[in-house]
């Protein structure tokens, strides 16, 4: 009687951390920002040579603070990979915003390097940039839209 009882506690246990672990709703607001950030980087990207192009003054100043572009790289990987890696082991299990986001990161970096390394300051660099830029945007909001659907299935 006594052993019964334990493994009928044993299974309701197991039954309430399942049941627990299915009600998991709660706002992460490091997705928020990362989706921000790569918005703020795509705007960065687009807007940088619309700027040398039109006023060379405000372009110039842009382009001395390159040290800009780069905190802004870091920042999208550190968010961007732990929001990524969150929404697909908690949510949705889902690889392609994952393919996405890196897809577009490794644009960006590979643009920076090819302007630390080969000083290119040319359309191609600001081209990587931006694709980049919006992959990895996209790559975010595709991931948030996945955990939200997620989270109103619970």
């Amino acid at each position: 009687m006594q052993f019964s009882c334990r493994i009928m506690y044993i299974c309701n246990s197991i039954a309430k951390m399942k049941l627990q672990k299915d009600t998991h709703k709660h706002t992460h607001y490091s997705e928020q920002i990362t989706v921000f950030l790569s918005v703020l980087c795509t705007i960065h990207c687009v807007v940088t040579p619309v700027l040398l192009v039109l006023l060379p003054s405000v372009g110039y100043f842009f382009e001395q603070y390159h040290w800009v572009e780069y905190v802004i790289i870091v920042s999208v990987f550190i968010l961007g990979t732990s929001s990524i890696l969150h929404g697909y082991k908690e949510h949705h299990q889902n690889k392609i915003p994952a393919f996405v986001f890196f897809l577009g990161l490794m644009l960006l970096v590979s643009a920076s390097l090819l302007k630390i390394v080969f000083h290119l300051n040319h359309t191609s660099h600001h081209l990587l940039s931006g694709i980049g830029g919006i992959l990895a945007g996209f790559g975010q909001l595709y991931n948030l839209k996945l955990n939200n659907a997620a989270q109103k299935l619970v």
